[in-house]
């Protein structure tokens, strides 16, 4: 260097993209498409797995959706601890550690005798799942320049997606196979299905194929050990942690790889950006980042609610309206199709419009594919079908992706990946709840058909209220931050001169929202045998749903104001 002082983030600047970004780029895809295969094949078997495990039921409802919700909670404990871990012991180790996690406890899912053994190591290799994704997300903007952050970002996120498709077609492939893939493991099942024109409730066999799926989902085993050898940790947690050294080492690796020149980095002369006075999840609330916090955990709730509950209940809805589980299977395959779409192209709009404007957008369009798919979902037209999930598929995942970037930019190096895996984490409870609830609520009286069925076009309009917060929540809580370095935005929350330790209070006080919410739409629907039908169950279900945008509303706006005080 020519003597001046540095920091991370104007090396990686003037680095540009080179060799080393596509390197990480291509080590973080199939994380990526391993943590997508492993959450979304129990949504695109779990019509399956409910024939095997509850053959008697031809409707097992809330118990069906629970089946998403046990990968879903293990997320959240795993998002909560690995975040913490990341920003401890850095990022290669825990995403190592991640991936041979989920894939050593996928596993024993394929040999599953009952439902709570499924449940069980579902939970558990749902805590590496839940490891993973924040990691990859933190690792990107850690690696990345900042006027291709938003792009690779999000072109990162996309193949999780791969991921959710590549199950949706193994799945389809595998379980509607006649004969059984592995004698001795995939057995024969006689279970009860309800005829969707006729109602009638009739015998059918199949064989549990779908415990392939789950073998195949042990395969991240060897991926992660190929990481141990391919990965390297990041300068932005080395500087922060002290190791100024390797920091730079790091530093000239990467420049070697783009201007294949010999460039040395002096140590002493590496500026690192102050770091908070705490670290623990606590300083999320404090009032220099509840502002941020309001905006990532209230519009990622909004994402993980409404995704991961129709991806749980698509196949259900178009098998309820006359297609076969192979078709409705397909539909859902569809739609996480165009998510990909999605998600490859909403970096490069992101960063050309801002974030803000990128994501209140995405939520407006979400409402209009709602309203389409509610309008001309039909039995019998595979086509328009076809067109409305890749419609529904693209608006959706576009809407969730734009948060992605958000996320990282929020925070500092310190707990930069403590913040991201909180906010999914929290998410995620939305995720996991939506679809029990969503099942909860298809079994209302005012969802259902004359002749008793449910009307899922009618239940899908219930996702409207969760996008009109989301719309509302970027509008008041979302920060401007593409195109900024993180030392910048790390300059502009400093300049405000908010504490960074006095968020306490309000970190108890979501505590118990989310215990309420899990209460409410986890545990009652689950343990009270008709909750559904109960005439509390709807007031339950939506303030427990709705006390988060409470809390975000109150305290987000009390920051705000405050600022806004201070900057007049």
């Amino acid at each position: 260097m020519d003597g001046k002082e540095f920091t991370v983030s104007e090396v990686i600047d003037r680095a540009g993209i080179s060799a080393h970004t596509w390197v990480v780029f291509v080590i973080l895809a199939f994380a990526m498409i391993f943590d997508g295969y492993d959450f979304m094949i129990v949504n695109s078997t779990n019509l399956f797995v409910a024939s095997t495990f509850w053959p008697d039921n031809p409707n097992p409802g809330a118990l069906m959706g629970s089946l998403t919700t046990w990968g879903l909670l293990g997320m959240v404990l795993g998002g909560a601890v690995g975040g913490i871990m990341s920003d401890k012991i850095g990022r290669k180790k825990m995403l190592i550690i991640a991936v041979i996690f989920y894939g050593l406890f996928t596993l024993p899912q394929a040999f599953s005798p009952t439902y709570e053994f499924f449940c069980a190591f579902r939970l558990i290799a749902g805590f590496g799942v839940g490891s993973c994704i924040p990691v990859v997300t933190t690792v990107f903007s850690e690696s990345i320049p900042s006027k291709q952050r938003g792009v690779f970002i999000t072109c990162g996120m996309a193949f999780m997606i791969v991921g959710w498709v590549l199950a949706g077609l193994i799945a389809n492939a595998i379980c509607s196979n006649p004969n059984a893939a592995i004698p001795g493991l995939t057995e024969q099942v006689t279970y009860l299905t309800t005829n969707a024109t006729t109602k009638e409730v009739t015998e059918a066999t199949m064989y549990a194929n779908w415990r392939i799926c789950y073998l195949i989902g042990a395969l991240p085993i060897v991926y992660g050990i190929i990481l141990i050898f391919s990965m390297k940790e990041t300068a932005h947690w080395y500087a922060n942690n002290g190791q100024k050294e390797k920091a730079c080492e790091r530093l000239h690796e990467m420049v070697a790889a783009t201007r294949h020149v010999d460039v040395t980095f002096d140590p002493n002369l590496l500026i690192i950006p102050p770091k908070p006075s705490k670290t623990g999840p606590a300083t999320l609330f404090s009032s220099k980042f509840i502002i941020a916090t309001c905006a990532v955990w209230a519009t990622y709730f909004v994402g993980q609610f409404c995704v991961y509950g129709m991806n749980a209940w698509i196949p259900t809805w178009f098998k309820g309206i006359g297609y076969s589980p192979s078709d409705a299977v397909m539909l859902q395959t569809w739609n996480n199709v165009a998510a990909i779409a999605s998600n490859i192209s909403v970096g490069f709009i992101s960063d050309k419009v801002g974030r803000k404007r990128n994501l209140a957008f995405s939520w407006l369009l979400c409402i209009l594919a709602i309203i389409l798919c509610s309008l001309f979902v039909t039995p019998g037209n595979m086509g328009i079908c076809i067109a409305l999930m890749l419609l529904f598929g693209f608006s959706l995942n576009y809407a969730i992706t734009a948060v992605q970037p958000i996320m990282p930019e929020s925070y500092p190096t310190a707990i930069r990946n403590t913040g991201t895996s909180w906010c999914q984490a929290f998410a995620r409870f939305g995720g996991s709840g939506s679809s029990i609830v969503l099942g909860a609520i298809a079994g209302l009286a005012m969802f259902s058909n004359a002749d008793g069925g449910t009307n899922w076009s009618l239940v899908v309009l219930v996702l409207i209220v969760p996008f009109a917060l989301g719309f509302i929540c970027t509008l008041l809580f979302v920060k401007e931050t593409a195109g900024k370095t993180m030392d910048q935005l790390a300059e502009e929350e400093e300049r405000l001169g908010n504490s960074d330790s006095d968020g306490n209070t309000r970190f108890i006080i979501m505590l118990i929202v989310v215990l309420f919410n899990f209460i409410g739409c986890i545990v009652l629907p689950l343990a009270i045998p008709g909750f559904s039908k109960t005439d509390y169950a709807l007031p339950i279900m939506a303030i427990a749903m709705l006390l988060p945008f409470l809390y975000f509303f109150i305290f987000g706006g009390a920051q705000l104001a405050k600022n806004k005080a201070k900057t007049a």
